[in-house]
């Protein structure tokens, strides 16, 4: 059986974008800790959101610079 598309628009209600955006910010995080459990990758995610003041930075601040530095070394071969 085949999903429908979403109808994807702006939500108006601030309240009810805000708690759409926290419950997709944990399904995300859910997603990539599974990641990088289940298949033993280095998984770095950074989200900017409006209702934070810094971005968002998983599993941690130090693990991202690092994979970041990682990836721009590659680059540069």
């Amino acid at each position: 059986m085949t999903r429908n598309k979403g109808n994807y628009a702006l939500i108006e209600d601030d309240t009810k974008r805000k708690i759409s955006y926290d419950k997709r910010l944990k399904g995300l995080l859910k997603k990539s800790n599974e990641l990088k459990t289940l298949c033993d990758v280095e998984v770095a995610t950074v989200i900017y959101g409006p209702y934070r003041n810094e971005p968002y930075a998983f599993p941690n601040n130090n693990v991202v610079c690092n994979t970041f530095i990682k990836v721009a070394d590659i680059g540069q071969i």
